[in-house]
């Protein structure tokens, strides 16, 4: 569960539509800062891309590692 999780989490950020990437920066940006508009659109959604692939790649081998635990 702890290998799958970040990797299903970086496969919805990367795969989401545009309105929910804004969905989730206004809800963040609100909770940050007060206001809805705080991040530009653009640096947000780069920052969603390189979170959801470094939850893959942290996936890919927490799960090798998992499945081979008993051979090492």
């Amino acid at each position: 569960m702890i290998a799958v999780l970040p990797g299903v989490l970086g496969i919805f950020l990367i795969a989401s539509t545009e309105e929910t990437k804004r969905s989730i920066r206004n809800t963040v940006c609100n909770k940050l800062f007060g206001v809805s508009n705080a991040i530009e659109y653009p640096k947000f959604q780069r920052f969603l891309l390189i979170v959801g692939v470094l939850a893959i790649l942290y996936s890919i081998p927490a799960c090798w590692f998992l499945l081979l635990r008993k051979f090492f």
